[in-house]
């Protein structure tokens, strides 16, 4: 037979009790630091690349693409062909791949860079403190 007290006891030693943990991040893995920033490099290069093919879509149907060659083969005459070039479709494609390019080397790059900068650091300093709990 339980009594209140009994029941009162039985019901708090039952109940789990979280265990925090803290922890340093004294090294981060130079391999896995190019892979995750070139991952997020691809992610941000394809946005970009669509929101430029996309942009220039937008701005063709509205009809801006087409005033705006206006406006610079009045101002320029027939010296603007060169500029009006960048203006078409299939160079816009270009250029905007090889900006997403380049954007894709350049955080790659970065990102490898810093595992390389905070792993330095790390040595001087104990790395970050992080707390973990189980809940």
């Amino acid at each position: 037979m339980t009594t209140p007290e009994t029941e009162a006891f039985t019901r708090k030693s039952s109940v789990a009790t979280a265990k925090q943990v803290r922890l340093n991040l004294v090294y981060i893995d130079l391999w896995s630091a190019v892979k995750v920033s070139a991952m997020v490099a691809l992610a941000i290069s394809v946005a970009v690349f669509l929101t430029v093919i996309l942009s220039w879509f937008l701005l063709s149907s509205v009809g801006v693409i087409g005033a705006l060659e206006g406006v610079i083969g009045d101002i320029l005459g027939d010296g603007g062909g060169g500029i009006l070039a960048l203006l078409q479709l299939e160079q816009v494609i270009v250029l905007a791949g090889v900006g997403a390019l380049i954007n894709v080397l350049s955080l790659t790059v970065l990102g490898s860079v810093g595992a390389v900068m905070y792993n330095a650091i790390a040595r001087f300093t104990g790395g970050l403190t992080v707390g973990f709990t189980n809940a």
